[in-house]
């Protein structure tokens, strides 16, 4: 039962391996369970063996000690996925016939690439193979690797516009082990984070905070594209909330999709035929100036308000994004523009008048990436710092995140 949690929570886009009771295998002795999970184990990696072997009789014998290591580390979480897939009792078969595209000559091949050092584009694949296997009842090795390139460009686009981007899973932890450091585990959370609901799935960053970092619970502080539009109001309510001795954590970010398509600024939704604009209300702001189209008046635009003022800041930043070239360059400006509209609004509001004299403020800001397939989200950290009542600031992201 442990194993299968441990499996079901490496993908929010993974659940429908599991049965809607929210058990992950049937209830029974536990001699027959661990008798069918060694048997599930062994039927898988031998199926894998077998089906990937046949295209090459070098396979899984790499020239290099370099490669074999590659290979047995990558292995892992293709195997989970495949065991998940049993454990939802989705039948494992595999077929070996090739495409006419050049087939892999070796298991190494299968998995070469310079971005597969990144476990969340592996576990993207193996659960796209998962998918592939589970609605076909077979794969063939071109189309395993296809997944494999998929989950690469992915990261590799993630990569050129987002440095320092990580899974949203990877992110929760480096976080915690700070925290610990400074042994803050009564936390009060508020997030200032778009309401779009993509940004609010389980498995996101909002998601993960708010049930290992909040509690449970969460105060939030923002409006449309992440900006705290509740303003100095908002954050003096949250923070009046703070139990004595206990800490605040603030979460600001805006976010940014990238579509099934590999584009960035928009995002590819479930029951749609197209991609649409995410962050909706960034792209129009910014395509409103581009239009060369009259500045709202704040004063009397009262029934869209944030909406207007967003196109007003976007608006003044128009010089550095006409600087960039028409798509996934533009968008990706776009984003770190709207992080930095965010992050002032943010900095106005922001206050130590809380908790007692050991009260500390932590305070994360950084770009939430909505990812295509089956890759859990990303996030950019951009800044993390904790404020102390004294007046100190001690900047925490090399310690959190080190460098890039």
């Amino acid at each position: 039962h442990r194993l299968c949690h441990l499996l079901r929570s490496k993908s929010k886009r993974a659940a429908y391996a599991y049965p809607s009771n929210g058990t992950c295998l049937p209830r029974q002795p536990i001699h027959i369970l661990v008798i069918s999970i060694t048997i599930m184990m062994f039927t898988t990696t031998a199926a894998a063996f077998l089906a990937l072997s046949a295209s090459t009789a070098e396979a899984f014998a790499p020239s290099s000690s370099t490669t074999t290591n590659n290979v047995r580390s990558a292995q892992q979480p293709l195997q989970m996925s495949y065991l998940d897939s049993l454990a939802g009792a989705q039948p494992l078969s595999f077929t070996t016939t090739t495409s006419s595209s050049s087939p892999p000559s070796t298991f190494g091949e299968l998995l070469s690439g310079d971005d597969m050092n990144d476990l969340c584009a592996f576990n993207a694949a193996s659960l796209d193979i998962q998918s592939t296997i589970s609605s076909n009842g077979g794969i063939t090795a071109a189309q395993i690797q296809d997944s494999i390139r998929k989950a690469n460009e992915v990261v590799s686009i993630i990569r050129q516009n987002f440095p320092g981007a990580m899974g949203s899973s990877e992110i929760l932890e480096r976080v915690k082990r700070v925290l610990d450091i400074y042994n803050a585990d009564n936390i009060l959370l508020t997030q200032s984070v778009c309401p779009d609901e993509i940004n609010h799935e389980h498995g996101d960053i909002t998601d993960l905070f708010i049930e290992n970092i909040g509690g449970g619970k969460v105060f939030h502080l923002g409006g449309l594209a992440g900006v705290p539009f509740t303003g100095k109001t908002g954050f003096g309510a949250y923070s009046a909330h703070v139990a004595d001795g206990g800490h605040a954590f603030v979460l600001q970010a805006p976010h940014i999709g990238m579509s099934d398509d590999l584009e960035l600024g928009k995002y590819s939704r479930e029951g749609q035929d197209h991609a649409g604009s995410a962050c909706g209300a960034a792209v129009g702001a910014m395509c409103h100036c581009m239009a060369g189209n009259p500045m709202p008046d704040l004063a009397t635009a009262t029934a869209d308000w944030q909406m207007n003022f967003l196109i007003q800041e976007i608006g003044k930043r128009m010089p550095a994004l006409n600087a960039c070239a028409e798509g996934n360059e533009k968008q990706a400006e776009l984003a770190r523009q709207t992080h930095q509209i965010g992050k002032d609004m943010l900095e106005q509001c922001l206050s130590t008048d809380f908790g007692d004299a050991d009260s500390m403020l932590f305070v994360m800001t950084g770009i939430q990436i909505n990812m295509p397939f089956e890759f859990e989200d990303y996030f950019q950290p951009l800044s993390f710092e904790v404020r102390k009542k004294d007046g100190s600031v001690v900047d925490l992201y090399q310690e959190a995140f080190g460098s890039w």
